[in-house]
């Protein structure tokens, strides 16, 4: 179970939310959070400023904590490793957009 603070409403105030995020992906891993930046891009989605917010939204996208678990194929992180995670993920790293340096655009983006 994820324990997080999450606004419910354009606006809201942060308040305590518990969900299950289901089974760990096999490329996955799951970071237990000890810090969290919240910056100015999180407000913006906290008051749907863009108009693409869905509630409930756990704000905070840049993380530092250790590794409290690993997919099946995960082999370069372990359990109690420290890691930083930023607002980029699920890059696929193989096809021409990511290997030119622009991750954000990746078309396998999650």
């Amino acid at each position: 179970m994820i324990h997080a603070y999450a606004v419910f409403e354009p606006g809201g105030e942060l308040k305590h939310y518990e969900y299950d995020p289901g089974p760990l992906g096999a490329q996955q891993v799951e970071i237990q959070v000890e810090h969290c930046g919240i910056c100015h891009s999180d407000l913006s989605m906290i008051d749907n400023e863009w108009g693409m917010t869905q509630y409930p939204l756990v704000p905070g996208h840049e993380v530092i904590g250790t590794i409290g678990a690993v997919g099946s194929l995960v082999t370069h992180l372990s359990l109690g490793q420290r890691v930083g995670l930023g607002w980029q993920s699920g890059y696929c790293m193989t096809c021409e957009t990511c290997m030119s340096g622009d991750h954000n655009l990746c078309p396998s983006a999650e």
